[in-house]
């Protein structure tokens, strides 16, 4: 299990703290210290559009299934809804009372959600006219690091060492504590209620929410105690920067209480990985299966395969 340098994207200055795939997989979408969100050729590293607007560093970053909304977050307290093809800003949200670190999307864009260190998850209904927030989730008892959204749930992940399922249709929560700071989320198969969740006790725990909230698969090898480093899973593979320089992979196995060291690591970047993500196709091109996107603390964007 190894992947090799497809592409490395410049642009920023600065640290990256965030990159993700479109729904594609031929565009990155980045943002970082330097304020700015680039909107990137994945294939070509050439830059795209740019989205400038934020007046602290971008935290977070999210595109709707059909592309056409990116949904941003940071230092500012703010949440930015753009409209991807003409880089304007169709919705400036304020709710927040500290730095946003983290926004996800609907399929279809009409729900946003953001997770900020002030302790709560605000969402917002973008065919609403207010600006302020339909509601705001304030079960957390520290930052908020991590979210992600399937059709009926918002999944938050928490400083509180807390990951929280909130089912939308049921007005219900369900709590898992992990014992450590939760940093990270992501979701293996839509199919299963599986959770890769990144800890910063230098773990990430394949949590099953099916069957009690219980750790079936502990992963390990990387470092992960002191930043937000984020970490992604598809069916076969679990992936996650590190604080120290390298992008770790690990094969998905239920091992119970036994920990799984990683597969492979890779080196590319010269100081920390923020973040990892793969490419939507991983699972079903098998020519997509090792290609990911990783940003790091030294401005660099690497696409992998």
């Amino acid at each position: 299990m190894g992947a090799r340098v497809l592409q490395q994207i410049g642009g920023h200055t600065g640290s990256v703290n965030t990159a993700i795939f479109d729904t594609t997989g031929d565009y990155v979408v980045s943002g970082g210290q330097d304020k700015r969100i680039l909107l990137s050729n994945a294939n070509t590293g050439r830059q795209v559009q740019s989205y400038d607007g934020h007046g602290w560093a971008v935290q977070g970053v999210a595109i709707s299934q059909d592309g056409s909304q990116l949904a941003s977050c940071g230092g500012d307290r703010m949440v930015f809804v753009w409209d991807i093809s003409t880089a304007q800003i169709k919705r400036k949200l304020t709710g927040h009372q500290q730095r946003v670190d983290c926004v996800a999307s609907s399929k279809d864009g009409t729900i946003v959600a953001s997770g900020s260190f002030d302790k709560t998850v605000c969402i917002w209904d973008m065919r609403a006219a207010p600006r302020s927030p339909l509601q705001v989730l304030k079960e957390s008892k520290d930052g908020v690091a991590s979210l992600v959204m399937t059709d009926s749930e918002i999944i938050a992940g928490s400083i509180d060492n807390c990951v929280r399922t909130y089912d939308i249709r049921m007005a219900r929560v369900i709590e898992d504590s992990l014992g450590s700071p939760v940093v990270s989320i992501a979701i293996p198969n839509s199919q299963t209620s599986m959770l890769a969740v990144g800890c910063m006790d230098n773990t990430i725990q394949l949590l099953d929410r099916s069957n009690g909230g219980n750790v079936v698969a502990t992963f390990a090898g990387h470092k992960c105690a002191e930043y937000r480093i984020q970490c992604d899973a598809n069916k076969k593979m679990v992936v996650s920067g590190s604080e120290d320089g390298f992008v770790y992979l690990w094969g998905v196995v239920t091992s119970g209480d036994k920990v799984t060291q990683y597969t492979s690591r890779l080196s590319g970047h010269t100081g920390i990985v923020n973040s990892v993500r793969l490419h939507p196709q991983s699972d079903s091109n098998p020519e997509k299966a090792f290609v990911m996107v990783s940003a790091g603390s030294n401005g660099s964007i690497i696409i992998w395969g």
